[in-house]
Formats: C-alpha cells, structure tokens, sequence
C-alpha cells in the first residue's frame, strides 16, 4: 500500500510537469509522446510517466492512438466552436435554478466574491516575469468559477459534461498570449455574471454569459487563426 502512494504521488507531480510543459509549448500540440524521453527530461522510471500520461488521456489533453502512440491534442477551430457553443447552452439551460440556488445561500455568495475577488488581483498583479504558477492559478480559477456555477444548478450530470468538454482549454492555449487588459475584462465579466444573479435578473445573467462565453470563444479562435498563419 505504502509503495502504491508513493507512486501516486510521483505521477501527480510528473503530471504537473507534463502540463506545465504543454501549456508553455515546450510539448506543443500535435507533438508526438515518448515515454522514455519524458522519463528522461523529469528524471524518473517509465511507471509515473505512464500513470500521469494515463490522466491527461482522461482529460483529453493528450490522444492516444493504437499502434501510432500518444500526441497532444491539437483544437481546431470547429471544436472551439462547438466546445463554446455546448459552455454556452449549459450555463444558460438552470438559470432559474442557479438564481435562487444562490440567493438562499451565505456561503455560495462568499465563495463566488472570494473567487472573483482573488482572480482579479492576481490578473492585476500578472507581469511577464510572474511564474508559471501564477499563470495556472489563474486558470485555476476561471475554472472554478464556472464549476460552482454549474454546481448551483444542483445538477451533477451537467457538471461532469463541464469537467469532459473542458480540457484546460485556456491554459493550453492563451498562456501569456492575452493581454493583461482582456484577462482584467474577462474576470470582470465574473462580477457582472454575479451581480444578475444576485439581482435575480435572469435576461441580465443571460446576457452576462452569452457576452462571456462568446468574448472567449473569440479569444481562443484568433490566437488559433495567428498560429495558422505564423
């Protein structure tokens, strides 16, 4: 049991690496696996790499296919499209739900001001030389937020389809290739998405995420364009 948690916790941390790399392109999407080579690079046996391997094949970070091997999933601008449009119908399907879910509840209300507040000074404080933590906080985040909306509507399917079709698309994509202003926008947007469900304005809240979740869908399908062209 002992060697079983230990191996655990090697791949978690491999599994960390393996991302951080992903997510600053030093494994690039549409790059091809190696396990041994990976093994190589953190220093470790084959077994970590496979386990940590194994959980980005579940979050569809990484594509496994049989005798051709492992890639990093590379989107094409037809599933952010598609990824964007399905965000959009989830958000909007409980909003009455999700409005008086939250206005019943102390502890919601503190915790999306908590989530909002902290994202938003950490944007603020972003800089080029931030490390690559303050970077994944931040996704981390955006993350969040949208996961405890989802979880208000008290409908854990809708959730699971959430964590499916949502592959830290941001941070594999728009690491520190978004301006500090469209971050800044964008968690501000968190704020007005609160405030209407506070005010209980469900044609506000609708508003407010169609207007989120489009602004991203927009973001997400430049930067592919531009890397198309470069």
């Amino acid at each position: 049991m002992e060697k079983q948690t230990t191996k655990l916790t090697l791949a978690d941390t491999i599994y960390s690496n393996i991302r951080e790399d992903i997510t600053q392109h030093v494994i690039k999407p549409g790059e091809k696996i190696n396990v041994k080579e990976l093994s190589k690079r953190y220093g470790v046996s084959e077994t970590p790499v496979k386990f940590a391997l194994n959980r980005l094949i579940s979050e569809k970070i990484i594509e496994n296919f049989p005798r051709q091997g492992m890639k990093v999933h590379s989107v094409t601008s037809e599933e952010v499209d598609e990824i964007f449009d399905t965000r959009l119908m989830l958000d909007l399907y409980y909003l009455k739900q999700i409005i008086l879910t939250v206005s019943f509840n102390d502890s919601l209300k503190n915790e999306f001001r908590k989530n909002i507040e902290e994202h938003l000074q950490l944007v603020t404080d972003l800089c080029p030389e931030s490390p690559i933590e303050d970077y994944l906080r931040n996704y981390e985040l955006d993350y969040k937020f949208h996961e405890l909306y989802l979880k208000c509507s008290g409908n854990q399917k809708l959730v699971e389809i959430f964590h499916y079709i949502n592959p830290f698309l941001y941070s594999n994509f728009i690491f520190r290739r978004q301006s500090k202003v469209k971050d800044i926008s964008g968690v501000k947007e968190h704020f007005v998405i609160l405030d209407a469900i506070l005010a209980g304005d469900e044609v506000a809240l609708r508003d407010a995420l169609t207007v989120h979740i489009m602004n991203a869908k927009t973001a997400i399908g430049l930067i592919l364009k531009v890397d198309k062209i470069i």
